[in-house]
């Protein structure tokens, strides 16, 4: 049902320029046919403000419209879940000279770190030292780190590295891992004993389907 649903997606994407939605989102869809609409916020307070505007939206859009827009959604998709987690700027890191413009950033990779209760300032250490050792050795693979909020299965961080392309991706990865040695490869064996679980996601940004609005 993939070209189904990405149809919907569009159609939702010419409403919300169509009647200039006041948030932007990013639509990425991963490897194994799930799709992940973000959506910036400032602060928890911005989510009422969303709800607000989402609400004015489908008002906008009307009633009937807006109906037969989500029917048309059905059967396109198992399910959707809502969650919010926030970014943590101590646990990434960026390079002084990225490899990648904006624009080249297309393959994602998402590492996502299920922690043990209790455990969570020995992982957070463990990624501020990644921070230190990526930093000292100049590599110029960066990263975001987020933490799990609403809606997830606390405690969990993630994140978040780019690429061209899977090819690409891994080919500099490897190149990486080999700057930072056998004290990252150790760091990260250890990071591992904190976990309940760790799983990964692979996919792509999809610029095509993503929305911003219109600036004054």
């Amino acid at each position: 049902m993939v070209s189904q649903y990405e149809a919907y997606a569009k159609e939702v994407l010419e409403l919300a320029t169509k009647y200039n939605f006041p948030f932007s989102y990013s639509l990425f869809s991963t490897n194994d046919y799930y799709y992940y609409y973000s959506f910036p916020m400032k602060n928890f307070a911005d989510v009422d403000n969303f709800n607000k505007a989402l609400a004015e939206w489908f008002k906008q859009i009307g009633e009937e419209e807006s109906q037969e827009m989500m029917k048309r959604a059905l059967g396109t998709y198992a399910y959707e879940r809502i969650y919010l987690f926030r970014h943590a700027p101590d646990m990434s890191y960026m390079p002084e000279k990225p490899r990648l413009k904006p624009e080249e950033e297309k393959f994602f990779y998402i590492g996502r770190c299920f922690i043990q209760p209790g455990k969570e300032k020995e992982v957070a250490e463990n990624f501020k030292k990644f921070v230190s050792l990526y930093k000292g050795e100049g590599a110029d693979l960066g990263w975001d780190t987020f933490i799990g909020d609403v809606g997830e299965k606390m405690p969990l961080f993630y994140y978040v590295m780019w690429g061209k392309d899977a090819a690409e991706f891994w080919s500099h990865s490897k190149e990486v891992e080999e700057i930072v040695g056998e004290e990252g490869g150790k760091l990260w064996e250890e990071t591992l004993t904190y976990l309940r679980k760790y799983d990964f996601k692979m996919g792509m940004y999809r610029k095509e389907l993503s929305y911003a609005p219109k600036k004054d």
